[in-house]
């Protein structure tokens, strides 16, 4: 695969802002922010197939174990103290999901039965969840291999719009990327990647905007690009 340029790597940390910026990282004792990124989950990845299984299920068996269990680092953007949107990466991409089920076995099981009995259709979804956990390290050889990946991302819409771009000079979701690029970098990775559903044009172009590979493949079952983006 040829190497992705990395205009993405050049973006600068707004200097002056007309609206209080930061990023913070969510630690593992810090219940308020596990349940923040819960929310921001739902609200931002509601079609995902973990997701299908509610709020609950999302909390207890993902953020609140991996974040405890360093598979998963979970970072918020704030403006003006508000949330504006989140980024979960891991240096762990091809297995992070089977050793947080090896940790948290029971406890993801129940809260798995839960959500199932109080929702019984919700049992459709299944199967593209399991293929969803144990898929990870069977992507096809054309795909470039990274030993880090960004899980999930997401930015409230209000941040996204060109007027606010304008009037505070923040780019929210390329500040959200950096911010893990650079934890990747910290750490002696120099490339990533993402798996993004084919069916979502917007994120792709952005993704493509910034100097990222894309290649299609087929995920849990699903039409899909792997996002592939050095540094």
């Amino acid at each position: 695969m040829a190497k992705t340029n990395s205009s993405h790597a050049a973006v600068p940390t707004p200097a002056s802002l007309s609206a209080a910026f930061r990023i913070r990282q969510v630690q593992p004792t810090d219940n308020e922010s596990i349940d923040l990124t819960t929310e921001l989950h739902m609200e931002l990845l509601s079609f995902g197939p973990m997701a299908q299984f509610g709020d609950k299920v999302i909390r207890e068996t993902i953020y609140a174990p991996a974040v405890a269990a360093n598979l998963l680092e979970v970072a918020i953007a704030e403006v003006d103290g508000r949330a504006a949107g989140f980024v979960a990466y891991t240096t762990k991409p091809h297995d992070f999901h089977t050793k947080l089920l090896r940790k948290s076995f029971l406890k993801a099981a129940w809260a798995l039965s839960l959500s199932l009995l109080t929702h019984p259709g919700r049992a459709r979804h299944l199967p593209r969840a399991f293929k969803v956990i144990f898929s990870r390290s069977a992507l096809p050889n054309t795909v470039a291999k990274a030993n880090t990946e960004v899980v999930c991302f997401g930015v409230r819409p209000e941040y996204l719009t060109p007027a606010f771009v304008r009037q505070t000079g923040l780019r929210v979701g390329v500040l959200l990327l950096e911010h893990a690029f650079d934890y990747f970098r910290q750490n002696g990775f120099h490339d990533t990647r993402m798996i993004v559903d084919a069916d979502n044009p917007r994120a792709l172009l952005f993704y493509q905007s910034l100097g990222a590979e894309l290649t299609a493949c087929t995920f849990s079952g699903v039409p899909s690009y792997v996002v592939h983006f050095t540094f």
